[in-house]
This record gives C-alpha cells, sequence and structure tokens, in this order.
C-alpha cells in the first residue's frame, strides 16, 4: 500500500514553487481527489522551497501557515507535514510544533552549517552556561574557584596548611 501511494505521488506532474497558479473558479469546497493531491504536492514543493532557504533549516508550523494565503495553499499544512514524514520531521515540544527538512540535518546537526547557525549555536551555548553558573562573576563556583587560584598564586596558605598538617602528624606519631 505505502509503495502504492508513493508511485502514485512520483507519477503526478510537478508544480514548481514558483509557478503562478490561478484561483479556482468558484472556490467550492468539493475538489477532486486529484486535484487534491496536486494542490498537496504544490505545498511540499513549497514548503521544501521555503525551509531550504531558511538559516537553520525550520520554522514553527504556525509562522509557515500564516503565509498560506501569500503562497497559495489551499491545504492544510500540519497535515502536509504529517502526511511525508521522509521529507520533513515534526516536532510538537512542548505547545510548539517546528517543522524540520530531513535532508538537512543528521544526527541532530545540520548537514551544512553557516556562519549565521554556528554564531547563533555559540550564543546559545553562552547563554547556557551562564544560566549554570559558570559564566557569571558573581557566582558562588566562580568566586570559590577564584580563591583557590588566588590561593595557589600566593603559595604561602598552602606552605601554612602543609605545617600544620606536619606539627598534627608529629604528635600524633608520639
Amino acid at each position: 500500500m505505502y509503495r502504492k501511494k508513493v508511485q502514485e505521488w512520483q507519477q503526478l506532474p510537478y508544480a514548481g514553487p514558483y509557478e503562478v497558479v490561478s484561483p479556482r473558479a468558484g472556490a467550492s469546497k468539493r475538489v477532486s481527489k486529484l486535484a487534491r493531491r496536486k494542490m498537496e504536492k504544490r505545498a511540499v514543493g513549497i514548503a521544501h522551497e521555503f525551509l531550504n532557504l531558511t538559516v537553520e533549516k525550520m520554522v514553527e508550523v504556525e509562522k509557515f501557515s500564516q503565509f498560506r494565503k501569500w503562497f497559495g495553499i489551499e491545504v492544510n499544512v500540519r497535515d502536509v507535514f504529517l502526511d511525508h514524514p521522509g521529507i520533513f520531521y515534526l516536532s510538537a515540544k512542548g505547545k510548539r510544533h517546528t517543522v524540520f527538512l530531513r535532508e538537512a540535518y543528521d544526527r541532530g546537526r545540520l548537514v551544512e552549517p553557516n556562519d549565521v547557525s554556528e554564531a547563533r549555536s555559540k550564543l546559545v551555548e553562552l547563554m547556557l552556561l551562564r544560566r549554570r553558573g559558570l559564566g557569571n562573576a558573581n557566582s558562588s563556583a566562580n568566586m570559590t574557584s577564584g580563591a583557590t587560584a588566588d590561593a595557589r598564586e600566593s603559595g604561602d596558605d598552602l606552605i601554612e596548611q602543609d605545617d600544620c598538617l606536619l606539627d598534627a602528624s608529629e604528635k600524633q606519631e608520639q
């Protein structure tokens, strides 16, 4: 059954995302199955092209669906993403639904990262470090590590501690 659907899909004529589509006469709700499949194939082409033009090859479904009328998409875009898991990956993390272009990712990373996406990921990484207290100068972790670094630099505190330990161990031996 799946192979049959794929063969039917591949045999449909390709309607490019940049082709101008005339609005349907009468705009009735009743559309033939073949016409609906053609509209769906065009919607897949538009979504694929749109995601391919974005920096991170992903977008929230709600943001994409805001362009439905402008793109001339007459089918439900969420259903398009769900019906084509080989092309799109739909993430439903939290209340947001995000669609990813599957071919652009390999093991969670962009196949062809660009400077903007790399800079953004570094910024997010720095923000997460700061949230954990590693990037904040006033955090207790930095204050503690700073005090031990100062002690290592001066060396005086360590010598005094060693002398106290030696005195204590000598008393125990006697």
